[in-house]
């Protein structure tokens, strides 16, 4: 898998050019400077051994067209936060221009593929067994966008949690206390030996 910052179109220049075609030799000729563009920049990419295309920007109906012809599929207009995801995922270099592609800059995935999902028809696309297991997708539904923002915050939160707890270690004692002091509260409600009056003392087997 390659990951493409850079757009399968021809460089537009930084400054206003002129550009005047008289005939139609000069139409081909104009033509064919753009398809040799494109067939180098297709060329890199099968070169390299990659078997697909993840690209932050879109491509022209005639790099679609080769690619399609060499047996590589793309997928355009990834967003950039995806992007860097799918780069860790999938221990994948993000490549900024057609002359830095190598085979070390690719990344791993088990299979990619489009479903759709709902009763819109809406479609998204699953890669699986990525190289960094690690990383996850949630995807959050609902049936109003309020919903889906308070489970993405409820998610959110408890994921802070889950990491506070694994880099103060403080947190993690605090919450067993709680727990071991539930457990002997379930355990007391249970239990008809242990004392009902304030007077009485006895002690809980395995609290010390």
């Amino acid at each position: 898998m390659c990951i493409l910052t850079c757009p399968f179109e021809p460089p537009k220049p930084k400054t206003k050019h002129g550009l005047e075609i008289k005939s139609a030799a000069d139409y081909e000729k104009l033509q064919q400077m753009e398809a040799n563009y494109f067939a180098d920049m297709v060329k890199r990419v099968k070169d390299s051994g990659a078997n697909m295309v993840l690209c932050q920007w879109g491509f022209d109906d005639e790099a679609n067209h080769l690619l399609m012809q060499n047996g590589i599929p793309a997928v355009r207009w990834v967003g950039g936060v995806e992007v860097e995801l799918l780069a860790i995922a999938t221990g994948a270099r993000i490549v900024p221009r057609f002359e830095e592609i190598t085979p070390e800059k690719l990344g791993v995935a088990g299979s990619i593929e489009e479903i759709a999902y709902g009763t819109s028809g809406d479609k998204i696309i699953l890669i699986k067994d990525c190289a960094n297991s690690k990383a996850v997708t949630v995807m959050i539904r609902g049936g109003s966008r309020t919903i889906c923002d308070e489970a993405k915050r409820c998610l959110h939160d408890a994921i802070c949690v889950v990491r506070n707890m694994v880099k103060n270690r403080n947190i993690g004692r605090v919450v067993c206390l709680c727990l071991s002091g539930v457990a002997v509260s379930m355990w007391a409600g249970r239990s008809r030996a242990w004392p009902r009056h304030r007077g009485e003392q006895r002690r809980a087997p395995g609290v010390g």
